[in-house]
C-alpha cells in the first residue's frame, strides 16, 4: 500500500499541472480539464463510500487513509455522499466549459456561475480539511479536489462579466445556467442510482430473482462456505435470545467505518427476528495485536478491543462499544477513559484490565478464530442454523443473512453454500 503513495501523489500533481497548463493557455479549456479531474475523482470516492471491507487504493496508512475520511460522519449531507454531490458540480463545470469554448456567445456567463460554485466548494474544502484534523487522517484524493476547487475559483474569476454573479442567474438569453443544471442533475441522479444499487443491491437483487423465478438457487449469491467452524468460547457478548436457533457471529474492528455502519443493522436484525442471536468477536486491523495484518493501520483498534473486553467483564460491553463505534477518531487512551466514565464503568479497574495478559489472550483467541474461519476484512459475518451444523460466510451483509434466515424458517429449500471465491489469510 505504501507504494500507492507516490503513485497517487504523482497522479494528483500531474492532474493539477495539466489543468493549470491549459488554464494558462485558455481559461475555458482549463475549467474543462479541472472539471473532468474533479468528476473522475468524485465518482471514485462516491463508489468507495460503499464500504465492502476492503481498502481503496488510497487507504495507505494511519495518516493518509481515504477510507477513514470518505466513510466518516463528515462525508455525507442528509444521507447523500458529498462526493456524488461534487460529481454533479464538476460535471456541470465540464459541460458548460466545453460548450462555452465552442459557442462563447450563448454561454457568456460561464465564469460567473462557475465562480459561485467554486467559491462554495473552496469554503466546503476548508470545512473538510478541519474534519480531517478531527479524524486524524487525510484523504489524498480529497486533497486533489481542494486543488481543483481552487483552480476553478481562480480560472473562473478571469471569465466573469462585470455585471456580477446575480446577473448570470437572471439573464434569460444565456444558456450557461440551464446547461449546468442539466449536466449536473444527469450525473448526480445517475451516480446515485448506481450507488444505491451497489450499496444494498445484492440482497435486493436476489430477493427479486427468487420472487420472479421461484428458483431458490439465487440464495447461493448471499453466502459462501466458511473455511472452518467458528470457534466459540461461550462468553461472547450476545444480542438477542441466547437460545435463539439462528446464530450470526460478527468479527469487527472499532476503527472500521463499515463496522460502525453495520452495528445498527445488527441490532435491527435481532429486533425484527427474535429467532436470531448475534455474537461479537474481535478482529482488530492492526499488527499491534493481530499478526495477520502487515502494518499498524488502525492504530487504536487493539486498545479499543481490550477496552470492550474489559467492559464486557463489568457488564457494559454494548454501552461502551456503541460509543466507540460512533467516535472512531477518539479511541486513544483519554478518549476511551472518557467514554468509559460516560457509561458508568469503573475506569481504574478498566485500565488495569486492559493491561492484563488475560485480556490480550482473549483478543488473540478471537483473532485466531477469525483467521481459521476465513476472515479477510471487517465486518465479517458468519451464520449457523440454515445449513444444519455447518457455518456459512455471509457475503451480502446482515440483509442477506436475514433473507436466508426467513427463507429457511419458511421451509424453503436453500442451495449449498458455494466454496470461497478467494482467501489470502490476511485482513484488510
Amino acid at each position: 500500500m505504501e507504494g500507492n503513495l507516490l503513485l497517487i501523489v504523482g497522479g494528483v500533481l500531474g492532474g493539477w499541472a495539466i489543468s493549470g497548463g491549459l488554464m494558462a493557455r485558455d481559461r475555458k479549456l482549463g475549467l474543462a480539464a479541472a472539471g473532468l479531474m474533479g468528476l473522475l475523482v468524485s465518482l471514485y470516492l462516491g463508489m468507495q463510500h460503499i464500504d465492502s471491507g476492503a481498502p481503496s487504493v488510497c487507504a495507505i496508512n494511519a495518516t493518509f487513509d481515504c477510507d477513514k475520511v470518505n466513510r466518516s460522519q463528515y462525508s455525507e449531507l442528509a444521507g447523500i455522499p458529498i462526493a456524488l454531490l461534487g460529481a454533479g458540480f464538476y460535471a456541470a463545470v465540464l459541460a458548460v466549459a466545453v460548450l462555452a469554448f465552442s459557442k462563447a456567445e450563448r454561454y457568456a456567463r460561464v465564469g460567473n456561475l462557475v465562480f459561485v460554485g467554486a467559491l462554495l466548494s473552496v469554503g466546503y474544502s476548508l470545512f473538510l480539511a478541519w474534519a480531517s484534523v478531527q479524524l486524524g487522517a487525510w484523504c489524498l484524493l480529497c486533497i486533489s479536489l481542494y486543488g481543483v476547487n481552487l483552480m476553478l475559483l481562480v480560472g473562473s474569476w478571469g471569465l466573469r462579466h462585470a455585471e456580477g454573479e446575480l446577473a448570470a442567474f437572471k439573464d434569460p438569453q444565456d444558456r450557461s445556467l440551464g446547461a449546468m443544471i442539466t449536466a449536473g442533475l444527469v450525473v448526480f441522479v445517475g451516480s446515485m442510482v448506481v450507488y444505491n444499487t451497489q450499496s444494498g443491491g445484492k440482497a435486493a437483487e436476489v430477493q427479486q430473482a427468487v420472487q420472479s423465478s421461484g428458483d431458490g438457487s439465487a440464495y447461493g449469491q448471499l453466502m459462501e462456505q466458511a473455511l472452518a467452524p467458528v470457534a466459540l468460547r461461550g462468553d461472547e457478548p450476545v444480542l438477542g435470545d441466547p437460545a435463539a436457533p439462528y446464530t450470526v457471529v460478527e468479527f469487527a474492528d472499532f476503527q472500521c467505518p463499515a463496522c460502525a455502519s453495520v452495528t445498527p443493522l445488527m441490532h435491527e436484525l435481532v429486533a425484527r427476528n427474535p429467532q436470531v442471536k448475534v455474537l461479537f468477536k474481535h478482529y482488530p486491523l492492526s499488527n499491534i495485536c493481530n499478526p495477520n495484518i502487515g502494518r499498524e493501520f488502525h492504530v487504536d483498534s487493539c486498545r479499543a478491543a481490550y477496552a470492550a473486553e474489559c467492559a464486557r467483564q463489568q457488564g457494559h460491553f454494548w454501552d461502551l462499544t456503541h460509543l466507540m463505534m460512533k467516535n472512531q477518531s477518539e479511541l486513544d487512551a483519554a478518549g476511551i477513559a472518557f467514554m468509559a466514565g460516560q457509561v458508568g464503568l469503573d475506569t481504574a479497574a478498566l485500565s488495569a484490565c486492559m493491561e492484563a495478559p488475560e485480556t490480550h489472550e482473549r483478543i488473540r483467541q478471537d483473532i485466531l478464530a477469525g483467521q481459521a474461519s476465513g476472515v479477510e476484512g471487517t465486518p465479517a459475518l458468519f451464520m449457523k442454523g440454515t445449513h444444519g451444523a455447518d457455518w456459512v460466510s455471509l457475503t451480502a451483509g446482515p440483509e442477506g443473512g436475514e433473507l436466508l434466515i426467513r427463507a429457511h424458517a419458511e421451509g424453503k429449500p436453500l442451495p449449498a453454500a458455494p466454496p470461497p471465491a478467494s482467501h489470502d489469510g490476511h485482513g484488510h
